[in-house]
């Protein structure tokens, strides 16, 4: 993956994830009532990808992918919703009921869903997995499961380089075998290759333990807070801090005739 050159990448690894984090919790968590708190979410995500220097071929790349998985998932919602029937379908001797609650749902959750889902795409080009690991580590995420993401991360692609080849084995060896007998070769080869994981696992550890590892993984790279994090940090905090508080949607009701503009709010 290339990861380019912007504003975002000079941030501590701990700014970003506590800002991406916070962004996604409020998305989730804060009742959206009208269009525009849709609008004021997608504000904050654009100006991010500006910072972040991310062209829009990048990121529709990773979307395309993504947003099916998302709407195969929250198309049911309106289906087992309840509330008044917008729309029904008969399929045979089966009907089906379609709630407008259950619509109104489905639409939130896939909006939520699809803002969610764009800002980590943006998050993955402006900080690489071993800085991301670090920043939890530094902000005392449990070390075992950072160590475990790590291997997880460095090793998954040798499992499936090992994978492709005992696949690539079995399919020259394949003479047009009955499907049962296709199974057990299967069996046969996730057999082969949890053996095969197991025993570079201990090939690993025992190369470890001789090179002194002693449950840290040593960071080339010295990360510090600086004013530009707290800078950012604290943007973010208070935009999402008016968005919560439902301000903005008050300010479109202020009386400017009045001298007191906080009776307004």
């Amino acid at each position: 993956m290339k990861f380019t050159e912007s504003i975002l990448e000079r941030l501590d690894p701990r700014t970003k994830i506590i800002s991406f984090l916070l962004i996604i919790l409020c998305l989730i968590l804060f009742p959206v009532k009208s269009v525009k708190d849709y609008g004021l979410f997608f504000l904050l995500i654009l100006v991010i990808a500006l910072l972040s220097r991310v062209t829009p071929k990048q990121i529709l790349k990773k979307l395309i992918l993504l947003i099916p998985f998302i709407l195969f998932i929250t198309m049911l919602i309106p289906f087992f919703k309840e509330g008044h029937t917008y729309w029904s379908i008969k399929i045979g001797k089966l009907e089906l009921d379609i709630a407008y609650e259950g619509i109104q749902t489905f639409i939130k959750i896939f909006i939520k869903s699809s803002l969610s889902i764009l800002l980590i795409v943006i998050a993955s080009f402006t900080i690489t997995f071993s800085d991301f690991l670090k920043g939890l580590e530094m902000l005392h995420f449990p070390r075992l499961l950072v160590m475990l993401m790590s291997f997880m991360y460095r090793y998954i692609f040798v499992l499936l380089d090992e994978a492709k080849r005992l696949m690539r084995a079995r399919s020259i060896r394949y003479f047009g075998s009955r499907y049962i007998e296709q199974f057990k070769i299967i069996g046969y080869i996730i057999g082969i290759l949890f053996i095969r994981t197991f025993e570079r696992a201990e090939k690993i550890y025992s190369a470890m333990i001789t090179r002194g590892f002693n449950g840290e993984v040593p960071c080339i790279k010295c990360f510090k807070f600086s004013y530009f994090d707290i800078l950012f940090l604290s943007s973010i905090i208070i935009f999402l801090m008016f968005i919560v508080s439902g301000l903005f949607h008050k300010m479109g009701y202020l009386n400017i005739n009045n001298p007191n503009i906080w009776q307004a709010l």
